[in-house]
């Protein structure tokens, strides 16, 4: 549709029953049909609104960020580059595509949110709302304020907030300053310490080589058993 140029600025899509859902670099993606929530929103960008994709990222991530976090008492994180997690659980994650045609012509922020299942098969690390928080979630209700935060946030973006935004993200990081395990892109196990994300987007990590700097797809934090 947006090939055709069917679509405007700020389109939301919602899927109620998702049969192929996938996450960053192809991985799938869980959904239940009427517990789960999966939405997509379209920014088509002009010549003189042009923010960086990495600022676009931080921003949009903790526009889905703070609407999660209003729902109920955990311990929020954003795991980087874009999953929320909530008591250590990834509760939800986005996937952030940019269309480039001489300059970035439009972004899709799609967002899969775990609401109201009352389990997630075959994925120890992920958790839903519901098991997190003890209570349901409105799914129309929150699809309706992601929407809201996600085109806001599109409509707010500034260069002058970059490094302010990027300070705010890096507030949030998951595991940030805490001794962890991780695989590299040649399957090297390693340890070290999430120091924060860089202007670049690139993870900084503290090892037993000094500090080292990881692009998005490079290297994953290993999550242990709960």
């Amino acid at each position: 549709m947006l090939r055709q140029g069917v679509v405007q600025d700020g389109t939301a899509v919602r899927t109620l029953n998702q049969t192929q859902g996938r996450g960053q670099r192809g991985a799938d993606w869980y959904f239940e049909k009427d517990k789960s929530l999966a939405i997509s929103v379209l920014k088509i960008w002009n010549a003189s609104d042009q923010p960086s994709p990495f600022h676009l990222q931080w921003v949009i991530t903790q526009s889905v960020f703070a609407v999660l976090r209003e729902l109920g008492t955990a311990t929020w994180h954003i795991k980087w580059p874009n999953d929320i997690m909530a008591d250590g659980k990834k509760v939800a994650g986005l996937l952030i595509e940019h269309q480039f045609k001489g300059r970035l012509q439009s972004s899709i922020f799609g967002v899969g949110v775990n609401v109201n299942n009352s389990a997630i098969p075959q994925w120890p690390h992920a958790a839903s709302l519901a098991q997190v928080l003890g209570k349901n979630t409105d799914l129309d209700r929150l699809a309706q304020g992601l929407i809201q935060a996600i085109n806001q946030a599109c409509g707010t973006i500034h260069q002058n907030n970059f490094l302010t935004d990027l300070a705010e993200f890096n507030r949030s990081l998951f595991r940030k300053d805490i001794l962890s395990k991780f695989e590299d892109d040649q399957q090297r196990v390693f340890t070290g310490c999430i120091q924060g994300v860089t202007q670049c987007g690139g993870l900084l990590i503290k090892t037993e080589n000094g500090l080292e700097t990881y692009a998005s797809g490079t290297v994953k934090l290993i999550l242990t058993e709960s």
